[in-house]
């Protein structure tokens, strides 16, 4: 059996252990947003006063235990604490605790042991479902998560700094049968939007949000027969995201290039291997075109597809994922303007960032555990 646990060092990535989560202090209301974050030891709480008049101070109402204590400060003040041991830490604003209940709570715990690569085979560079939606809902320069839940279709937006959940809303209810495939912004309103496909029919549509909000929609192209939509990425450089469309069939990929929902024209893509599924899409190589991020479920090997436009120029092996988990997203998580992997266990709902150097596997971490019912992956 392969070794799936690197040493012990190598589960405390500096740069998931050195995380800043901010935390908006009166948001137009007597609260902190979001009220409760959990992290890691080492990592740090920036309070950003969003109004006037309130202080950040550690303990309960006419209790305070002298860990913490901003002062009270006005709009656009800020104030940090970082916490290096593990345990609940409660606090409250001095003039409002206890009258309006303006309370908080930092919970910092022990990251858990993050799954490090397998011994890597060489594949010989498939079957996909389609990627899932990363991007950055709340404008921080972060990517989120979205999740569905398949019972009710509803979705979510996580709000992560890096691979911290730092808070969440509800997003749009799916329509059934529609799936989603992927988030890009295709109004160019600054905002990402929800591709969706409807595998019956063949047909898409876009629905358009503000932040979480649903506020349009509009039909996308129909499919031709035996084609799916997959993902979504800028290959001519317009700025504008465009289709990759899927046939399972011939294991054929397309691009289709968009102008916001109407179709301009197509180019085929490179055939993707028997076993091999479509995974991501992102500048793996900078050198400004989106790449093909390959991952084969039955041996567990990840391969990066480097293109240019619709045309492959290369190909790199990438690390091998532990038994049980999945690559499902890429997406570049520590700002290091190079995209990494994210990964999900579907038996534990736990997730993992596998920060990566182009196709090389660097270090990673461990996400939050989606709730049951809710998953990150296609559907």
């Amino acid at each position: 059996m392969a070794v799936i646990f690197a040493p012990l060092l190598a589960f405390f990535p500096t740069v998931a252990s050195a995380a800043t989560v901010t935390v908006m202090v009166g948001p137009n209301c007597l609260c902190f947003s979001p009220s409760s974050v959990t992290i890691h030891p080492g990592d740090t709480v920036q309070w950003t006063w969003s109004s006037t008049g309130h202080s950040t101070t550690s303990g309960s109402p006419g209790m305070p235990n002298g860990i913490w204590d901003s002062g009270i400060l006005n709009q656009g003040a800020t104030f940090s604490h970082t916490f290096n041991s593990v345990g609940s830490f409660p606090y409250y604003c001095t003039p409002h605790g206890a009258c309006c209940n303006m309370r908080g709570t930092v919970t910092v715990s022990n990251p858990t042991p993050t799954p490090t690569p397998s011994s890597t085979p060489t594949p010989t560079p498939g079957v996909t479902a389609g990627t899932a939606a990363v991007a950055d809902f709340n404008g921080d320069g972060h990517p989120d998560w979205v999740l569905r839940n398949a019972g009710t279709r509803q979705t979510a937006i996580w709000y992560l700094n890096n691979n911290v959940l730092i808070g969440g809303a509800f997003g749009p209810t799916l329509t059934a049968g529609w799936g989603l495939r992927g988030s890009a912004d295709f109004n160019s309103d600054g905002h990402p939007d929800y591709p969706l496909f409807a595998l019956s029919t063949r047909q898409t549509a876009l629905w358009y949000l503000s932040g979480p909000m649903r506020i349009g929609t509009a039909n996308g192209p129909t499919l031709p027969a035996g084609w799916a939509l997959v993902a979504t990425a800028d290959f001519n450089g317009n700025a504008k995201p465009d289709y990759v469309l899927y046939n399972a069939g011939t294991r054929q990929t397309a691009i289709w290039y968009m102008n916001n929902n109407v179709f301009v024209s197509g180019a085929f893509g490179p055939i993707l291997p028997a076993g091999w599924g479509l995974r991501g899409v992102a500048d793996f190589n900078s050198d400004s075109h989106p790449d093909y991020a390959l991952f084969n479920s039955t041996t567990r090997q990840t391969a990066i597809w480097y293109l240019s436009g619709p045309t492959r120029i290369g190909t790199a092996n990438g690390p091998t994922v532990p038994a049980g988990w999945a690559l499902v997203a890429t997406a570049d998580f520590n700002g290091n303007g190079k995209p990494d992997y994210v990964l999900y266990n579907a038996g534990t709902r736990q997730t993992a960032i596998w920060y990566m150097n182009n196709n090389v596997f660097v270090s990673g971490a461990f996400g939050p555990t989606l709730p049951a019912g809710w998953s990150l992956v296609a559907q």
